[in-house]
């Protein structure tokens, strides 16, 4: 597999999941923590597909979503939610706001890998 994943995690045990299951399967991971600066992140690290917590320490991941969005250079890019809000209401809250797919938390590695190869084939 190839292709960068930006992931947006402020959980440090999170974190260090999803990069290392990521990072055995052959992709490039770009982290941030918080989402500051993540329009320019993204769009420098050519990435295929974004893994975003919805509970940031400044934003939330709603709100970083609609600053991708708006911006011509990260538009495009598919944004899979990473969240512990895993009732049906939350989950299509999520897709109507614009996100691509949402992993609910714990995750699961299987499906979390299906869900980037998926994107990264499409990239």
């Amino acid at each position: 597999m190839t292709g960068t994943v930006v992931i947006v995690e402020d959980n440090a045990m999170n974190m260090k999941l999803l990069e290392q299951a990521l990072s055995i399967a052959g992709y490039h991971t770009v982290k941030s923590t918080d989402g500051d600066g993540l329009v320019e992140l993204t769009a420098g690290a050519g990435a295929a597909v974004i893994l975003m917590d919805i509970q940031l320490p400044k934003y939330s991941g709603i709100d970083l979503l609609k600053l991708l969005r708006a911006d011509p250079r990260t538009s495009e890019v598919p944004v899979v939610a990473v969240t512990a809000f895993a009732d049906p209401d939350s989950v299509a809250g999520f897709l109507e706001e614009g996100f691509n797919q949402v992993i609910t938390k714990p995750i699961s590695i299987r499906k979390l890998l299906d869900e980037v190869a998926r994107y990264c084939a499409a990239a």
